[in-house]
């Protein structure tokens, strides 16, 4: 008897012992309060962090922002390169058009035109539509504009504004930079440092192929064509032009300290006699003008006689398309030092190019609006 007696205090102690538990579990379980990774702020809500935009200007931005808004000429460009375009809330009536040689245009066509405009951009300027702006309630606003108008467009809409800067070249600091920054902001720091990887292997490639070329070998060669304020002809030429820079091609445009576009004498071409001549593939009509004028003048350059014409594609709208720009580079090198370059295809090293930059190859499309690589003939355009 004493002995069932114990056994059954036994029962009743482990009974209480387990009701205490359950009563613990179920007051942890049927809390009001939160798990502590849901208390915590999302890095997209509350959270923030200052950063230094292209201009100096400290900035308060959200620790990861969702919705964006690019104002001026390379500021969705570089989102795009990001591969953030999907987070783009509003876009300027200028990026509607879809241009292929403005490659993030062409390939964001079908998005960005399904949403609110902001203000015109392109050629009519980069004043904002402020209450368009407020009412697509960005996150943060990248823009392309001087200090004092991204102060006064924050101000008026209570929205970060950071500020952008524009890259000519193809291999640039300030281009990094750029990437760097909305990178950090936008939560692509990793593909923002594949880019700048991309380019520096690129640079490096380039180098190697070219640098050791002894001085007697380096070859002359001439850019026609080239776009500035509007189409030229084969006088619109550009000092220090990037891509005969990156190859090892001496310029015979870099004279008398000429720097960027401008119109050059022809008859310093003609003196000159570059080993080679290159065409923006876009300009080929007027180009076809100027030497349909005065046939004797091409006929007596070496490059037009020796069958040394070539195209490149224009890379310069709405500001320096990057990825053009890096194609153009391998077209060069390959006609110039066929050797060096044996194992590259320029056509599809464009593929490659814009490939990794814009998710899409894009060799086709820009042929089928007349830009692509090509041998031409002048007198048979």
């Amino acid at each position: 008897m004493p002995q069932l007696q114990t056994t059954k205090r036994l029962h009743l102690i482990a009974a209480a012992l387990l009701t205490i538990a359950i009563s613990i579990l179920c007051l942890g379980g049927c809390s009001t309060g939160q798990p502590q990774s849901a208390q915590q702020d999302s890095p997209t809500s509350s959270q923030t962090v200052t950063v230094t935009d292209m201009l100096g200007r400290s900035v308060e931005v959200p620790a990861e922002a969702q919705r964006l808004i690019g104002i001026g000429s390379s500021s969705l460009r570089l989102v795009s390169y990001l591969q953030a375009a999907d987070k783009v809330v509003g876009v300027e009536q200028s990026e509607l058009k879809d241009n292929v040689t403005c490659s993030y245009r062409h390939v964001n066509h079908e998005t960005f035109k399904s949403l609110p405009v902001i203000g015109d951009g392109g050629s009519k300027g980069t004043t904002p539509n402020e209450e368009a702006i407020m009412q697509a309630a960005p996150d943060v606003v990248f823009a392309s504009i001087d200090k004092d108008a991204a102060d006064a467009l924050q101000e008026r809409t209570g929205i970060p504004v950071v500020c952008l800067t524009l890259s000519n070249v193809v291999f640039d600091q300030t281009f990094y930079d750029n990437v760097n920054l909305v990178g950090s902001i936008v939560g692509k720091q990793e593909r923002a440092a594949d880019i700048v990887r991309y380019m520096e292997d690129a640079r490096a490639d380039l180098e190697k192929r070219t640098a050791g070329i002894p001085a007697d070998q380096v070859k002359t060669a001439y850019a026609a064509g080239i776009s500035f304020r509007g189409g030229h002809g084969f006088a619109g030429t550009e000092a220090n032009f990037p891509p005969f820079q990156a190859t090892n091609v001496k310029n015979v445009a870099d004279v008398n300290g000429a720097s960027g576009a401008f119109d050059i004498d022809l008859e310093a071409i003609s003196s000159a006699q570059p080993d080679y001549v290159f065409v923006e593939s876009g300009n080929l009509s007027l180009v076809k003008e100027d030497y349909e004028a005065n046939p004797s003048y091409f006929s007596a350059l070496k490059a037009v006689r020796n069958g040394k014409v070539n195209t490149l594609i224009a890379y310069r709208f709405y500001a320096t398309n990057i990825e053009l720009a890096l194609a153009n580079c391998y077209q060069v090198g390959a006609t110039v030092y066929p050797a060096q370059f044996a194992d590259v295809d320029p056509t599809q090293k464009l593929d490659e190019i814009t490939e990794f930059f814009l998710g899409a190859k894009l060799s086709k499309d820009l042929a089928a609006e007349g830009c692509e690589f090509k041998q031409i003939d002048l007198a048979s355009l």
